[in-house]
């Protein structure tokens, strides 16, 4: 009875183990990518980890009753490890996410939040795919450096500038001016690498990706 007893603890501590380290590299994940399957996901590892910490919890309370033992404890004291592995990942990426703002531009896939304190987070990508990239960006008057080259096709340096430009994409918006992020090159030139179309030549036409500031808390 002894050995059983000890087999089932030893199940009980590598189902914990492995669906906590699993829960948090898929929430660890879920910061960095979209993934539109983890909705799916945490139910099922997340319910399987609490339900044996929830079953361990009082098999722990009944082990020490009878030898008296902290060892006896030893699946609480993992899940309670576990938890605040997850609780962490989670505070860490938050508080990056929730610091205050200083601007923010979307389009063209690409949402970027320029935080006060010199960090980015910038998602860039299709719908239910998009990957999320964080660092800390250095702003003079309206030029931006990041501390990254190249984060997809759409993203190619790590100089921005912001500039007001009226009917950016050619929309009826009677002349009214806008601010918009556009990407330069080292020699502050705008970069061109949205391609547009073909001339009457078959040549390619390109214009610059311009990402329009949704939110401005300069001064």
């Amino acid at each position: 009875m002894k050995n059983l007893k000890l087999l089932i603890d030893k199940n009980k501590i590598f189902t914990l183990i492995i669906s906590g380290f699993l829960f948090a590299y898929i929430l660890f994940r879920s910061y960095h990518q979209d993934n539109i399957f983890q909705i799916f996901i945490y139910p099922i590892i997340g319910g399987i980890g609490l339900y044996t910490l929830y079953k361990g919890i009082f098999d722990d309370i009944e082990s020490y009753k009878k030898t008296k033992k902290l060892k006896s404890y030893s699946i609480t004291i993992i899940g309670i490890i576990l938890v605040f592995l997850n609780l962490g990942i989670v505070s860490y990426y938050e508080i990056k996410l929730n610091s205050k703002t200083l601007f923010k531009v979307e389009n063209h896939g690409v949402y970027a939040d320029f935080k006060k304190n010199g960090e980015y987070i910038i998602k860039s990508g299709s719908w239910a795919s998009r990957k999320h990239f964080y660092g800390k960006y250095s702003i003079k008057d309206s030029l931006i450096t990041i501390d990254r080259k190249k984060f997809d096709d759409v993203l190619i340096t790590d100089k921005f500038v912001i500039r007001n430009i009226s009917n950016a994409f050619g929309e009826n918006d009677n002349g009214k001016t806008k601010k918009y992020l556009i990407q330069i090159d080292e020699n502050n030139r705008e970069i061109k690498n949205r391609l547009l179309g073909f001339d009457k030549s078959k040549n390619e036409i390109y214009d610059s990706y311009f990402f329009e500031v949704i939110e401005d808390n300069r001064k």
